[in-house]
């Protein structure tokens, strides 16, 4: 009876680590939080912090993006079609439903559990901090329903999905780690957060691109911002998206260095390495989308683990 039990519960097991998606969470979210978290550390030192807080802000952030965020994309974009027709490596949602590992309406409710103890979480900290975590709660819960969830749907907006979901979020997670664990802002670090967040948009377009043609044949259509492109001017001219938002992130380094502290202006070196490899991109093939894909995730994990090091260490 037991095994049988297990046997059962296996399918639904696998599927919730599935829709986790590990290594983007790590080079967006995770990434995030080291530059929030490892420069709070330095600025209270290590023994003046609790490393119960540290823990419940990660898993409060990570639980939102992880299992909110994407729970709830693959339930809206099976439903639309997308990943159906999806042939992309790393896109086209995780599977779950597909290979029969959850059900659509598991998804559903695997999104709204996910929101529970990130709620319950910032209720905490809004009793040490004050309002402010409120505003910090909301942006992330925003971001994980409105991006995928009707009635706003995001994510089927061309610029929308990026800038009135993501960005804030990702920004968020830096921003607001670092208040909660020190009761102030840092100019550091909210540059350091604007340029994570624009290297991540970056790769995330990428990402996008292999989705193009199944977004556009979607019920209801999703128009990513490289699907807009793609109608607008072909399938050539979507590469110039993931390297815009690399650009982007090169200006903000170079704004950062020069106005804040010249350490901010590292990241402009990986940025510019990311906008060749986007530029380099054949668009109308799987295995070159993904494999540049793969290469900027490296890109924006090392990039900043290493400034929020750098930070964290005075420089």
């Amino acid at each position: 009876m037991v095994s049988f039990s297990v046997a059962a519960l296996r399918p639904g097991i696998l599927g919730f680590f599935r829709i986790t998606r590990f290594l983007p969470v790590v080079a967006s979210t995770l990434c995030a939080f080291a530059l929030g978290i490892l420069p709070a550390i330095a600025a209270k030192g290590l023994n003046s912090l609790t490393a119960w807080h540290i823990f419940l802000i990660v898993f409060a952030g990570t639980t939102l993006h992880c299992i909110t965020g994407h729970a709830y994309n693959d339930f809206a974009d099976w439903r639309s079609g997308t990943d159906g027709r999806s042939h992309g490596i790393l896109s086209g949602g995780s599977g779950v439903i597909e290979e029969g590992l959850l059900h659509e309406n598991s998804l559903f409710i695997i999104g709204l559990a996910g929101m529970t103890l990130p709620v319950l979480i910032g209720l905490y900290f809004y009793s040490l901090r004050g309002v402010n975590v409120i505003y910090i709660l909301l942006t992330g819960v925003w971001a994980g329903a409105a991006y995928s969830l009707p009635p706003f749907r995001l994510a089927y907006r061309p610029l929308a999905g990026e800038w009135l979901a993501l960005f804030p979020a990702f920004i968020t997670l830096t921003v607001g780690s670092f208040f909660i664990l020190t009761g102030s802002v840092s100019r550091h670090v909210i540059a350091a957060g604007i340029i994570h967040g624009l290297i991540t948009l970056g790769w995330i377009m990428q990402h996008h691109l292999t989705d193009i043609k199944s977004d556009l044949s979607a019920v209801p259509v999703k128009t990513t911002t490289p699907a807009y492109v793609y109608k607008k001017w072909g399938l050539g001219a979507t590469r110039f998206i993931p390297a815009a938002y690399f650009s982007f992130a090169v200006i903000a380094g170079l704004a950062g260095g020069i106005l804040i502290n010249p350490v901010l202006a590292l990241p402009v070196i990986p940025s510019c390495l990311c906008i060749y490899i986007a530029v380099m991109t054949d668009p109308s093939d799987v295995r070159s989308i993904t494999g540049a894909e793969i290469k900027m995730l490296a890109i924006a994990t090392g990039n900043a683990a290493f400034l929020s090091i750098l930070l964290a260490l005075g420089f």
